[in-house]
Formats: C-alpha cells, structure tokens, sequence
C-alpha cells in the first residue's frame, strides 16, 4: 500500500501552511512512496535550490531506516560506531539519507507505511513540525517513533 497523490499533495499543502503560520523562511516539501518513490514536491520561491534534494534525502532516509531522521540524527550524534554506520548508509545509497530532523514516516490509521515526507529550508526542529503538520492535515499518522 502506499500514499495517494491526492494524500500526498495534502501532506505538502499542510506543511507549507504550518511554514508560513510559523514564518519560517521558504521551505521545500517531498513526499515520497513506500517505495521510496517521488510522488509529491513542492520548492517555494526563494529556497536555496539544493534544499530539494536534502528534503527527499530526509524522506528517503526515513524510509530506508525505517524511523524519523531525528531518530538517526540522534544516534549519529551519540555515538561514533552508530555514524560510521550511518555514513555508510550514506555513501552506499548515493548519498540520499541525511541524518537530521525533517523526514517523517507517514502511515495510515491502520498503521500501514505508506511513505515519508521531508521537509527542508529552516531549522531542523522547524521542518520536523511542518512535517508533522502536514501529515496530521491529511488526516494520516506521524511515525516518530519506529524502527520497522
């Protein structure tokens, strides 16, 4: 099972609308598939341009960990075997696992995964909660907490 691009570009909708309630600086959303796949963006105008890579990277890295970004950015900084462990991931997926907060897994009320957004352009813990809020205005759940 996986996200719907109706949900998807809900959960874009809903994290841009907390940035500009918060008034974060232009932000970029990615939602991605349980696949891993592309299937909502949106880059607001004046973000940094590489900030739409770094929020599929949160997204990807979700998935791929199978926990929020603020769960491996905490083990990368706690722990030098667990950043050897993470720079490795980094480097054998391309580069496409950022550890820090912003990528969240979304599933459904049932519990399925079925994908992750990134979010990217503020301070971490800011991308975190539009995240979050995005989700949560999908009427989808937040998964803060697993490691599969």
């Amino acid at each position: 099972m996986s996200i719907s691009l109706s949900q998807a570009e809900t959960v874009v909708e809903g994290a841009l609308a907390r940035a500009r309630e918060l008034g974060l600086p232009p932000l970029s959303v990615a939602v991605l598939d349980s696949g891993g796949h592309l299937k909502a963006m949106q880059r607001e105008d004046g973000v940094a341009f590489f900030r739409a890579t770094v929020c599929q990277a949160k997204a990807w890295g979700a998935l791929a960990l199978g926990a929020s970004s603020r769960h491996f950015a905490e083990r990368y900084s706690s722990d030098s075997l667990q950043r050897g462990f993470i720079n490795a991931m980094g480097g054998g997926s391309r580069e496409r696992i950022v550890p820090l907060p912003g990528g969240v897994l979304i599933r459904d009320r049932d519990g399925r995964l079925l994908g992750a957004v990134g979010v990217a352009g503020g301070a971490s813990e800011d991308d975190e909660a539009c995240a979050i809020a995005g989700i949560e205005t999908s009427g989808l759940s937040a998964d803060l907490e697993s490691t599969r």
